[in-house]
């Protein structure tokens, strides 16, 4: 049975250099944590989304979803991030294999679109909801 430990999230004990060595090593464990510590506690918002989008096309899901809500934290906490370069993400993520990183996409769309003034995918669902309205 795997037992689930608990991890304080709003403490970062990762240098920069501990993180750039757990993607080399793929160390799921530790990538797991280290988008949500950094979207809370790194001096640097942009290095929080440099190491988000160097993981959002990770091969375990889980991974993939810590990085979105990676994403929203940073948002959240810092009130910063560059729509340019997260916005592909997150429209990609929405649509991904895992239903598990859509969820997490869909709260982290809302959650940014409200954090930062967005409107990441409200266009397309303003349309879903037109064409449902005129069937």
């Amino acid at each position: 049975m795997n037992k689930s430990i608990y991890q304080d999230i709003h403490r970062n004990e990762f240098t920069d250099t501990d993180i750039w060595q757990a993607i080399r090593d793929d160390d799921v464990d530790s990538l797991l944590v280290i988008p949500l510590k950094l979207g809370f506690c790194h001096e640097s918002w942009r290095f929080s989304q440099e190491i988000c989008g160097k993981l959002i096309e990770h091969l375990n899901e889980n991974v993939r979803a810590s990085v979105i809500r990676g994403f929203s934290y940073t948002a959240k906490t810092y009130s910063k991030l560059e729509k340019n370069i997260v916005k592909p993400y997150l429209l990609k993520a929405l649509k991904d294999e895992s239903e598990w990183v859509r969820m997490y996409a869909q709260d982290a769309v809302d959650d940014i679109n409200n954090d930062m003034g967005w409107s990441i995918g409200r266009v397309k669902a303003n349309k879903d909801m037109r064409k449902r309205g005129n069937s």
